[in-house]
């Protein structure tokens, strides 16, 4: 609770740092000029983007879940992502899949582990590609390149391992495995863990997992390229893989207020300055294109919502299920 007020405080504070920082009214300027055809643009990737990781889902859980029903999960657990602190709203989809389809909690957070580490994978490759590139690039960036790629091989070996759990589980000390500390609750949900990431024993899950996860994040950058070129960047196409591939990272870091506001736009007003945009430039179109993008997502939520009232009142009707008169 504490971190939440200290979070939420801090927000508040960054808030009105920024906007003291320059004429606030050009944050409205930027959203009113943004073009429509980028805006219905942006949107529609990210809508194709969210689609795919939906399928993406449904490839990690051996196709035993409809991706009509996946599609309405993830609209919810974006907007979770977005709203709560520390990215609490991650874990929602165990319980939305546990709660819509009886997918078991470990089955579904060892989903998310995979989900997540495809997703690092990628955003590093992509990070480390942009960073050599790059002639201006802020010296912290220059620092961390090796640690970056340490974890990317960290992550593949990592991959490599749960694919490998089995194996794993039978290497466990005997006491671990037999007698009463196998049979609690703990031991279980570990048990349940191993099972749920050996769907990448499978190299046609595996493959299909991987070009999912390639798919979804070419149409999620496409959104934020439109996003960025709307809210009048004008940069070149690796400044942009740089810009939103710093953004992506900084968004797994559980340091985000509520909605983000405040902690997303100072670290997209330090990547700006450092790449050569005013800072005045780099606070408004920080908040514009987070007032963007925090629009594509409600519309998602509120898609989504909409879905999930629809299917539980056709549960709750009289006669639905068998239940009802003959």
């Amino acid at each position: 609770m504490a971190k939440k007020i200290i979070l939420t405080v801090l927000s508040f504070a960054l808030v009105f740092y920024l906007l003291s920082q320059f004429d606030a009214r050009d944050v409205f300027r930027v959203v009113a000029d943004f073009p429509p055809g980028y805006m219905f643009g942006g949107f529609a990737l990210f809508i194709l983007g969210h689609l795919v990781r939906a399928l993406r889902i449904r490839v990690l859980l051996g196709g035993v879940v409809p991706a009509r029903g996946l599609f309405r999960v993830i609209a919810l657990q974006t907007a979770a992502v977005g709203f709560l602190p520390f990215r609490a709203g991650e874990f929602s989809l165990m319980y939305l899949l546990k709660s819509e389809y009886g997918v078991e909690y470990a089955r579904g957070a060892a989903v998310l582990v995979l989900a997540k580490a495809f997703d690092f994978l990628i955003v590093v490759s992509l990070f480390l590609v942009s960073s050599g590139i790059l002639p201006i690039v802020p010296g912290i960036y220059r620092d961390i390149l090796p640690w970056a790629g340490a974890l990317f091989f960290a992550v593949v070996a990592a991959l490599f391992f749960m694919g490998r759990s089995r194996e794993i589980y039978r290497m466990l000390p005997a006491f671990f495995r037999e007698g009463p500390l196998a049979d609690n609750r703990f031991m279980e949900m570990v048990k349940k863990v191993f099972e749920g990431v050996e769907v990448i024993r499978s190299k046609k899950t595996l493959a299909g997992a991987l070009g999912t996860s390639l798919v979804l994040w070419v149409f999620l950058y496409g959104s934020n390229f439109l996003v960025i070129k709307g809210v009048g960047l004008d940069l070149s196409v690796m400044e942009m893989v740089f810009l939103v591939t710093s953004m992506s990272l900084f968004a797994n870091l559980p340091i985000h207020s509520p909605g983000g506001f405040g902690t997303t736009e100072s670290f997209w007003t330090i990547v700006l300055v450092a790449m050569g945009v005013s800072k005045e430039m780099s606070i408004a179109t920080g908040f514009g294109s987070h007032l963007v993008t925090i629009a594509y997502s409600l519309v998602f939520m509120l898609y989504g919502a909409g879905l999930f009232w629809k299917a539980g009142a056709g549960r709750a009707e009289p006669g639905a299920g068998g239940g009802g008169e003959s």
